[in-house]
């Protein structure tokens, strides 16, 4: 399928600031799950400079850097990309079929950032991810498949979807007590147990396609995890979903805070900022 895109997002300032240099990670990668055929990005103050390149885990990022004082700071992206993977399916694992999971050395070794369940709970969420964990076992056949269904499912049901304006994640704790959190809350928890059970994991920023009768949606967030055989594979437990081609990732990253849309400071004295944005999905003919 081939989506037209169109993505803003603007700052507002209370008073004039500086820009500090931001980094914008605003253009779909290309994957053997997406191709991008088109992107155009524009912003405005215009930036003194910009250039292209790819971070650290293979993500497409612009950095930006600026001369003048600005009130406000909008960036308008709009692409033309094409999915490629309607079958999540297609292929079969070459490890053993139960968990944990058994990964080679190198695997290991290379995927070591995504196995750290530590960076991703804080105090208290320990037994919480433990109790999920057992309880998603239970339910399941104890195979990979089986168990990354059950615990999709089940966070689906079981949290409630909320709309967060506030900025980062809220705790596991917070989450799975009051179950309730935002699509990026959701993946942390799905994260967090994957990789209690070896499964290296890893959070994705980006948008999907939701209600064709709804053109304007917002950005969204899942997981991908790592299975021997299929290389990455996306899990979207907001709406309980195996990622298909209805999906569009920016960026993929060990740490969540490592796949923000825009990333950068300002310098301005006792000034405030707001933030707004919107997106704009459309099927190509």
């Amino acid at each position: 399928m081939k989506y037209r895109i169109r993505h803003s997002t603007t700052y507002t300032y209370t008073g004039q600031v500086f820009l500090e240099p931001h980094v914008v990670r605003l253009c779909p990668r290309t994957d053997p799950g997406q191709r991008l055929h088109k992107f155009d990005l524009e912003m405005s103050p215009p930036p003194a400079g910009m250039s292209l390149g790819i971070d650290a885990e293979n993500n497409p990022f612009h950095l930006v850097w600026f001369n003048d004082l600005t009130s406000e700071f909008r960036l308008d992206s709009s692409f033309l990309v094409e999915t490629l993977k309607a079958n999540p399916f297609d292929s079969f694992l070459t490890c053993e079929d139960r968990l944990p999971l058994k990964l080679s050395d190198d695997e290991a070794a290379v995927l070591g950032p995504c196995l750290d369940r530590f960076r991703l709970i804080g105090p208290g969420d320990a037994e919480l991810i433990k109790s999920l964990c057992r309880e998603v076992e239970a339910q399941s056949n104890g195979n990979v498949f089986s168990t990354l269904q059950t615990l999709n499912t089940y966070l689906f049901e079981y949290i409630e979807k909320t709309s967060r304006r506030d900025e980062g994640l809220q705790s596991i704790a917070t989450t799975l007590m009051s179950a309730r959190g935002a699509c990026r809350d959701t993946t942390l928890v799905f994260m967090a147990a994957c990789r209690s059970w070896g499964i290296p994991s890893r959070f994705v920023s980006g948008c999907q396609e939701g209600d064709p009768e709804q053109p304007e949606g917002e950005l969204h967030a899942w997981a991908e995890v790592y299975l021997p055989g299929f290389g990455w594979k996306g899990y979207d437990p907001t709406h309980g979903l195996a990622v298909a081609d209805h999906h569009i990732a920016y960026a993929a990253s060990a740490i969540p805070e490592q796949t923000l849309p825009v990333a950068g400071t300002f310098r301005g004295t006792g000034v405030a900022a707001s933030m707004r944005h919107r997106v704009e999905m459309a099927i190509e003919p």
